[in-house]
């Protein structure tokens, strides 16, 4: 038979069990009631995180594109561009060496030589025959500055050119017409029958014998 001492020990023993589970029940709902209101709080913020980016990535696409589609399509033209100049440069080269042996110098589809070595007009002309050309003749401005470039070029003051005087004209050698003139001084025709350039910015043409002794220049057309 059980002691009534030991009946209450008993007693309070089952009674402390049950509170303390009924406290462990209430401490795990509080846990779990917090759990998932401490997770319900982030999962609004990473949203919102998530959201906010979406729109600035293609506000900065739509922007800077054009400028981006402007620099691509800059860019193929002047590269046409600096093409398109370097293949005329050399189709020019090419004529010139196409048109004009080594040495001769390509000016208006005709090709010019400057010979240092002193002759008479005379010896000048059969020795530009001799290179399949004549005595270089003046027919513009342009063409007479182009041969006093040469000449000054070769470090010379004068150099004899394909004019000359025959029964009361002058006339080039090579049969052009003399529409252009351009004297500096003009000497006495008959005696003085041979035409020599200066090369001096502004100065033109003289004449004199035809026995001197001056370089010269020949020329001739383009050979295909």
């Amino acid at each position: 038979m059980t002691s009534p001492m030991i009946y209450l020990l008993q007693q309070t023993t089952i009674i402390t069990t049950n509170t303390t589970m009924k406290v462990l029940i209430i401490f795990a709902l509080l846990c779990v009631a917090l759990s998932a209101r401490a997770a319900a709080v982030p999962v609004e913020s990473d949203a919102v995180a998530v959201e906010e980016p979406k729109s600035a990535p293609e506000q900065a696409v739509e922007v800077e594109a054009p400028a981006a589609e402007e620099k691509l399509s800059d860019a193929p033209e002047a590269e046409n561009e600096a093409v398109e100049e370097v293949a005329a440069a050399a189709l020019e080269a090419k004529a010139a060496r196409r048109f004009c042996p080594d040495g001769w110098f390509s000016y208006q589809s005709k090709c010019y030589m400057f010979v240092n070595t002193p002759r008479s007009w005379f010896q000048a002309e059969e020795h530009c025959n001799e290179l399949g050309a004549s005595l270089a003749s003046a027919g513009s401005s342009p063409e007479y500055r182009y041969l006093q470039q040469i000449t000054r070029t070769a470090n010379r003051a004068t150099a004899w050119i394909g004019g000359f005087y025959l029964q009361g004209n002058w006339m080039w050698i090579d049969r052009s017409g003399m529409y252009y003139t351009n004297w500096y001084s003009q000497s006495t025709a008959t005696s003085n029958s041979c035409m020599y350039l200066q090369s001096a910015v502004g100065q033109g043409w003289r004449n004199c014998g035809c026995g001197g002794q001056l370089p010269f220049i020949c020329v001739h057309n383009y050979r295909c």
